[in-house]
């Protein structure tokens, strides 16, 4: 009994250290990361896209424009998601709220009025009700 017992503690030991590194990324994906300024969470929800680098420059035009317009259709997508998940929070919400929203999200505000702002490359503006200051919805781009 006691020998299974060891040689059971072995087996999960060293199957630990075997699989230990399939849960880690490649070196070459932390480097991607790195150089576009995202991380593994904000790529993985959509709201930055590792991919836009200017690694991937070839010669062949009809390759270059595949990759541009696969690209244009993430961002695209990828830029849905994020004001889908901003009016979450801020449609109906009054500007000063939503202005603190923002900025708790770490967003950056691009002008006077606190309507338009910037993160992780992308920007949104607020839809603005003027008669009752209330935000209806956001636009990013």
């Amino acid at each position: 009994m006691k020998r299974k017992n060891i040689t059971l503690a072995l087996t999960l030991c060293l199957s630990g250290l075997y699989f230990h590194n399939a849960f880690a990324i490649s070196d070459a994906y932390r480097a991607q990361l790195e150089n576009s300024g995202c991380t593994q969470v904000s790529e993985a929800n959509g709201t930055c896209n590792s991919e836009d680098s200017n690694q991937y420059d070839t010669s062949d035009d009809s390759s270059e424009a595949r990759h541009h317009h696969h690209h244009h259709r993430a961002d695209s997508d990828a830029a849905d998601d994020v004001a889908r998940g901003i009016d979450r929070h801020i449609a109906g919400k009054y500007q000063g709220q939503a202005v603190d929203y923002m900025e708790d999200q770490g967003w950056e505000s691009l002008n006077d009025e606190r309507t338009r702002w910037r993160k992780a490359g992308f920007i949104a503006d607020f839809d603005i009700n003027q008669n009752s200051g209330q935000v209806m919805g956001v636009s990013v781009h």
